[in-house]
């Protein structure tokens, strides 16, 4: 039997957890130093016409890093793509992340005073989907893109943001003109297509408290669910599941045959890792750097006891390009 449709079992516990209460956004597990101990990202040097210059590697944790990417044809233009941790996230809170992120380009040019200020459009763009993406229906996260004019240095610009996740991370990528070289769509379009070639491409493998390996229980008596049950499926029927970040649920009699409970552990596992980040073991961040790819590793690691909660330097291995 299948797992139950977006809309039914899953969705409708995480639209209940994720209704947009400021509650709900506390209870997200902690990315640094627990739930995500160690980040790789594979990053192709080469989108299209785009080619990647230069890197820069921020020293706070949650800046992440930064790869500008050249146009082959224009050498005069240039995107800055930012990869940094975003932690579990679904699209209502992505949607309120981005909004936040145009409303402070906007406040930032208002406030030269050096002219008008015009707003563009603000517009999802479809993206490669991830594995089991379609397991979450609505909640699935949607890139989207912005575009708008702003005086700058007496001339003026036209300027995109354009962003979405992957695999626990944020990649936002900002790109400005002179706005009498091109028009807003051929501006924002650019933007999209080096957004969305490298989110196909860019690999990134996390490794923490991320990577839980479901354990099997039997249904409560009582059909009492446990506070930490996150998703459900199949509900009512034999083969119904419950999962937790660590459990996945099952009736007793499902759990004594040993084929079947082999079966939906490994559906849960699926269902768990899409709502919770995929992670891997510590010995599969161990991969070969494919030719026309870049690698970056981040450590994230709580603080030391007695530490004033300053972001310690990153210990892992700075690598550039060009």
């Amino acid at each position: 039997m299948k797992v139950a449709k977006p809309g039914l079992g899953v969705l409708l516990v995480l639209m209940l957890a994720l209704a947009g209460t400021a509650a709900a956004e506390t209870q997200q597990p902690p990315l640094l130093g627990d739930y995500i101990t160690d980040s790789r990202a594979l990053y192709p040097l080469r989108v299209g016409d785009w080619e990647a210059v230069g890197e820069k590697r921020y020293e706070q944790q949650e800046l992440g890093v930064s790869v500008r990417y050249q146009d082959t044809r224009k050498p005069d233009r240039w995107m800055d793509l930012y990869l940094y941790p975003a932690g579990v996230m679904f699209d209502p809170a992505f949607e309120r992340v981005f909004d936040q992120s145009v409303d402070e380009i906007v406040q930032i040019a208002r406030e030269r005073g050096a002219g008008d200020v015009r707003l563009g459009d603000a517009r999802t763009l479809p993206t490669q989907p991830v594995a089991g993406e379609g397991m979450l229906g609505d909640l699935a996260v949607k890139a989207r893109s912005f575009a708008m004019e702003i005086p700058m240095r007496e001339k003026r610009y036209r300027s995109v943001l354009a962003m979405t996740v992957r695999d626990l991370y944020f990649i936002k990528i900002r790109y400005s003109v002179e706005a009498d070289t091109a028009s807003d769509e051929d501006v924002q379009g650019q933007a999209e297509a080096l957004l969305a070639g490298f989110a196909k491409e860019v690999r990134v493998l996390n490794t923490g408290r991320c990577r839980q390996i479901l354990q099997v229980s039997p249904l409560p008596v009582g059909g009492v669910r446990p506070e930490a049950v996150m998703a459900s499926t199949n509900d009512g029927r034999e083969d119904e599941m419950w999962i937790a970040d660590d459990t996945v649920y099952l009736r007793p009699a499902v759990i004594a045959r040993e084929q079947d409970m082999a079966r939906l552990r490994s559906e849960a596992q699926s269902i768990r890792d899409v709502l919770r980040g995929r992670c891997v073991s510590p010995e599969m961040m161990e991969i070969a750097v494919p030719d026309g790819m870049r690698e970056i590793r981040f450590e994230y690691r709580l603080p030391p006891e007695r530490s004033d909660g300053t972001t310690p330097r990153l210990r892992g291995r700075r690598t550039g390009v060009g």
